[in-house]
């Protein structure tokens, strides 16, 4: 099976890389059915309108920039009220955000992941991973729109370090008001590929936000697991990189189909770009620091 469709044409003309992102303006989605038979069940909460969220959010492409402008106005105006009045605490409260974030994190990265493996284990399978709607069950569809919406709740974490008058650099506010956008931008075109982002990014969040959350119960957790987990975060974006790197060259080198659109590689490329130097840029300043003049 090939999961192709009337979004998925093949690029004849030597000047457009890309059919489908014609199409999608006529559309407010590109379909991509369930698998029938399905491959994976749903549990008794797995059931989502997944065709009517990504209706709403092509239609609603301004809702996360209207999100991310009240969230800056937000947390610096904050930062400007307790610029000269004590932080809170707000440990127990931080202690809990962090342990629901890990657990719904976890659950996210299992049911993800096992689409994705099973979509890699079979014959060109990671060809099929990036370029071919192909193996969609609706359990995947139901964590994807969920990891879409919890990028608006993981907005908190910000006003956490706001509300406490912890450091807050540019990375943090940058990235979550970036990856907030970007999922709900591309969510609607059912792009393979976005397995990737979400079992990666869940991945991730399995571990960073348990780690936070023992940090903030005030139990000593090694150094070397902070940079391995900052280095894991790394790897993450290089990976979306090299995805997202090999989709271009199998549509403008190798001239096959991939279920890509131009729009999508943009925000994609441009983002994770952003991403790998941003997170290179903080792991090398924060563990291998360049050494300080000796004074004389």
């Amino acid at each position: 099976m090939e999961g192709r469709n009337l979004f998925d044409v093949q690029h004849q003309q030597e000047d457009k890389m890309f059919e489908n992102a014609t199409a999608l303006s006529q559309w407010a989605h590109v379909p991509w059915e369930y698998e029938n038979p399905p491959i994976f069940t749903s549990t008794w909460m797995e059931k989502v309108d997944d065709p009517g969220w990504k209706t709403y959010m092509r239609l609603n492409q301004h809702v996360p920039f209207y999100v991310a402008i009240m969230y800056l106005v937000v947390i610096f105006g904050l930062q400007a009220y307790l610029k000269n009045r004590p932080g809170f605490e707000l440990r127990k409260p931080l202690i809990l955000w962090n342990w629901l974030l890990g657990i719904f994190s976890m659950f996210g990265f299992w049911r993800m992941s096992q689409e994705l493996y099973y979509v890699l284990s079979l014959p060109n399978g990671f060809h099929k991973s990036v370029c071919i709607r192909e193996g969609l069950n609706e359990p995947l569809a139901f964590w994807a729109v969920l990891f879409a919406l919890s990028k608006f709740i993981e907005l908190g974490d910000t006003l956490f370090i706001v509300l406490r008058k912890q450091p807050l650099l540019f990375i943090q506010w940058y990235h979550h008001c970036i990856t907030m956008c970007f999922v709900w931008h591309i969510y609607p075109y059912s792009e393979p590929i976005q397995r990737w982002y979400g079992v990666m990014n869940f991945g991730v969040h399995s571990i960073m936000y348990p780690y936070f959350a023992l940090r903030a119960m005030k139990v000593k957790v090694p150094r070397r697991l902070a940079m391995a987990l900052t280095s894991l975060q790394l790897v993450q974006m290089v990976i979306g990189m090299l995805v997202n790197i090999y989709s271009v060259y199998v549509l403008s080198y190798r001239r096959e189909f991939c279920a890509r659109d131009s729009y999508t590689i943009k925000w994609s490329i441009g983002v994770y770009s952003s991403f790998v130097l941003l997170f290179a840029d903080f792991l090398i300043n924060r563990y291998f620091p360049k050494n300080k003049p000796k004074s004389s």
